[in-house]
């Protein structure tokens, strides 16, 4: 065996031992996402039978849209705190909400995930993973 295939083979090996904090990032992305689509079309049934049963006085098309896209972009944005959590504290710290925080989420979007990051230093372990 040359030394090349050695170093390649060690590396390897050091590789599947540890893993870095953008595989902890991606990994906490895979396990909340079906959650988050399960709070989401929770939140937008109930938004449509309320808009049906009101005659569309409360909730409207373009207001479900709307709220759609705030809790997408609140995905998103808890997506950029993992991301910047794990890269300031090499994969330590990671705002993981546990599974009833995800309807605060799909409800207030943006908001939530700011509440929760605020909650998380304020009651640790209450709507967030520790």
């Amino acid at each position: 065996m040359n030394l090349s295939g050695a170093i390649w083979s060690d590396a390897s090996e050091a590789a599947e031992g540890e893993s870095s904090w953008w595989d902890s990032v991606v990994k906490s992305f895979t396990d909340q996402w079906w959650v988050f689509v399960v709070a989401l079309a929770v939140v937008v049934v109930v938004m449509i039978v309320i808009a049906v049963f009101t005659h569309g006085k409360l909730f409207g098309p373009v207001r479900i849209l709307k709220i759609v896209l705030n809790c997408i972009l609140g995905f998103v944005l808890l997506f950029v705190i993992n991301i910047f959590g794990g890269l300031f504290t090499q994969g330590v710290w990671a705002l993981t909400p546990k599974w009833f925080s995800w309807i605060i989420i799909g409800v207030f979007g943006i908001l939530g995930v700011i509440f929760l990051f605020i909650a998380s230093f304020a009651w640790p372990g209450v709507l967030t993973v520790q």
